[in-house]
């Protein structure tokens, strides 16, 4: 398994041992309750199988469901109180297995990693603020704009490259996913670290980043020198895109072809949460979010984030009080997906 490193300042560690070296609780040695039989509704498992307690370090395997049912989210615990975690297998019967909760069985502190992807309001286009950084090296980011290529660093934005595959060289700008992962920190469990991973590149279709895009090799590259990383665990993505492809009908489909190249690249048999940013009013694009919306419900666990209450600074951006707006939103729908 690969070991990676990352920088803060001049010195270089892993990821684990970050995560080692923030660690707040040890792991303990009594597994975790399992969850409680299943429903029958496949791909679901059953409710009562959900959201179990841990003890400490637990196991990830929930309970089967009934006929036809996939595997329901069961506990993985850490330091004794236990974050839920995602089981690996689905039983039999044909369901797809359900989102979970980040746990990996080992007891082990876990690396989540979320991939940030879309065009130019994933990128970041509003000016960076004193606001937007972060400090905190429990959230990480694999390489990132103004920071060393090839590496995990301390993620500030823009988390995507710059200038990316396109050439647009948004260095100065602050992107949704910087406040996302600030949003995720206020609950990870203790000792657990935040990879992000960012593939925005502005003024793309989504078929460039699909099998046979542009910049489709580009998001494979950066998955296979992530994944390998120590307790690293495919956690989530967030997406947003469409001003490009606005109203096309086959959008939606394309955006559940994407997730399923990330997933089959990431190489796990458990689906995670794919969470969609509606485009914003007053700009060009609006109407798109009847796509959005479809493609939330194409999706093995698809929702998507309001973007009520925000305003653009031209036809097609949000302004920096929007991204911060949307960021924050993608964060706590992901923990509820999530559960933490």
């Amino acid at each position: 398994m690969n070991h990676m490193a990352f920088r803060t300042g001049q010195t270089f560690v892993s990821p684990l041992s970050l995560a080692a070296s923030l660690a707040l609780a040890s792991c303990g040695s009594e597994p975790g309750p399992t969850g409680a039989a299943g429903g029958t509704s496949a791909g679901k498992g059953g409710d009562a199988g959900a959201s179990q307690s841990g003890g400490s370090g637990g196991s990830p395997n929930g309970p089967s469901g009934g006929s036809g049912a996939a595997s329901s989210p069961g506990s993985a615990g850490v330091g004794g109180t236990g974050a839920s975690g995602l089981a690996d297998n689905a039983t039999a019967g044909g369901g797809a297995s359900g989102s979970g909760n980040g746990g990996n069985g080992s007891g082990e502190p876990v690396f989540h990693i979320f991939m940030a992807m879309g065009q130019s309001n994933m990128a970041g286009v509003a000016s960076f603020q004193d606001s937007d950084k972060n400090t905190d090296p429990r959230l990480l980011v694999w390489g990132g704009c103004n920071q060393p290529a090839g590496m995990w660093n301390i993620a500030n934005p823009p988390l995507s490259d710059c200038p990316g595959e396109k050439g647009w060289n948004l260095a100065t700008a602050v992107d949704p996913g910087v406040w996302f992962g600030k949003t995720l920190l206020e609950k990870l469990p203790a000792g657990h670290t935040i990879g992000m991973v960012g593939t925005a590149e502005s003024g793309e279709s989504i078929n460039t980043f699909i099998s046979g895009g542009s910049h489709h090799q580009m998001i494979l590259d950066k998955i296979a020198a992530v994944k390998g990383a120590k307790n690293a665990r495919f956690a989530g993505i967030i997406f947003h895109q469409g001003e490009t492809d606005n109203g096309q009908q086959t959008w939606p489909a394309k955006v559940v072809q994407l997730y399923d190249e990330v997933k089959a690249a990431f190489g796990v048999n458990y689906d995670v949460p794919f969470i969609l940013g509606e485009l914003p009013d007053g700009g060009c694009c609006s109407g798109h979010n009847v796509r959005v919306h479809e493609a939330a419900d194409l999706l093995p666990v698809g929702s998507w984030v309001s973007q009520e209450g925000t305003t653009v600074m031209d036809a097609y951006h949000f302004d920096h009080a929007s991204v911060v707006i949307m960021g924050k939103r993608y964060g706590e729908k992901m923990l509820e997906e999530l559960g933490w």
